[in-house]
């Protein structure tokens, strides 16, 4: 059954394909797209995401969130990585979409509220509109089904030692998502290197059907365009095959369909003040933690691998059949 789905972005080039992803998916009915500041400042943020709505073939409204952390300290985005735009820079033409009046909490908090039955959460960048939802309003908790996250690092991180940019971008924020008792799935960097992949193989089958698929056509310029930053900032090993792992786009494969990761449930904490682990996700891994007396703490659900043939055909399939 069509599940109801609200996601939250920073679109730079990993969210974009995410979220052609999730518009074209049978499985999702995507109610709405809420902006925050993140890989780029918010106004780059909002006309990205409604560049990737009018390439999808989709009509869903977007809304702008918060432009700042909740606690703002000169956080550095991440246009090294994603170009000044977010989008790397390609020529995708401007789009006429308007972005909707209503404030991106205002609407997450009153589609939640409104919702008959439970619905899908899908955060693709830092957390700040999920944290000042919640806080405002803690009983859409109540109303999340499941609330799927690129968020963290079990092993090390991206943007420090063992941080990930989105939970460094705003640890605070974070950190009252992590606290909070809705049912969550983090999908964090881990799997990228565990099956997490498209290869080469798959990126032709996507640039062959690009002509007559305007979000075929996206992708792959996004894809082409990533594996040319990849290639400058070093990132494959000598004679390497090419590849993208963009973290976005499988945790929306994960949102989809859990089953193409392999999953372990543990307690997560998100650290806000160490000096080396600022933003860092904290992954209690010990065997024994269910005997703790008083620790009433919700384990997460933790994408650790994927498996490569399962993502790739989803996410092809996705693309080249709907």
């Amino acid at each position: 059954m069509t599940r109801n789905v609200i996601i939250d972005c920073d679109t730079g080039m990993d969210d974009a394909v995410a979220l052609l992803l999730a518009l074209r998916s049978p499985e999702f009915n995507v109610l709405g797209i809420t902006c925050v500041n993140g890989n780029v400042g918010l106004g780059h943020v909002v006309n990205n995401t409604l560049r990737v709505v009018e390439h999808s073939g989709k009509d869903v409204p977007v809304y702008a969130g918060y432009s700042s952390t909740l606690m703002p300290s000169g956080e550095e985005d991440a246009a090294a990585v994603h170009g000044k735009d977010g989008l790397g820079g390609l020529p995708f033409p401007a789009p006429k979409k308007q972005v909707e009046k209503e404030h991106a909490v205002d609407f997450i908090i009153r589609t939640f509220m409104e919702a008959k039955e439970p619905m899908d959460w899908i955060t693709l960048g830092p957390l700040t509109n999920a944290a000042m939802a919640i806080r405002r309003e803690p009983r859409i908790a109540e109303k999340i089904r499941m609330l799927t996250m690129m968020a963290g690092g079990v092993h090390s991180g991206n943007t420090s030692v063992m941080s990930e940019f989105n939970v460094y971008f705003d640890p605070e924020a974070a950190r009252i998502v992590f606290d909070n008792d809705i049912p969550k799935t983090m999908v964090p960097l881990d799997p990228l290197w565990s099956g997490g992949r498209l290869t080469e193989e798959n990126l032709a089958k996507l640039k062959a059907a690009a002509a007559d698929r305007p979000w075929c056509d996206m992708a792959s310029q996004i894809f082409s365009q990533t594996i040319e930053i990849m290639a400058e900032l070093s990132r494959y090993l000598g004679n390497e095959e090419r590849y993208v792992s963009p973290p976005d786009l499988l945790a929306v494969a994960v949102a989809i369909d859990p089953s193409i990761a392999e999953i372990e449930n543990h307690q997560v904490f998100v650290e806000t003040t160490g000096e080396y682990t600022r933003g860092m996700t904290v992954v209690d891994r010990r065997r024994f933690t269910h005997l703790a007396k008083n620790n009433p703490r919700k384990k997460i659900a933790i994408a650790m691998k994927a498996n490569q043939q399962k993502y790739a055909d989803l996410v092809l399939n996705t693309w080249l059949k709907n």
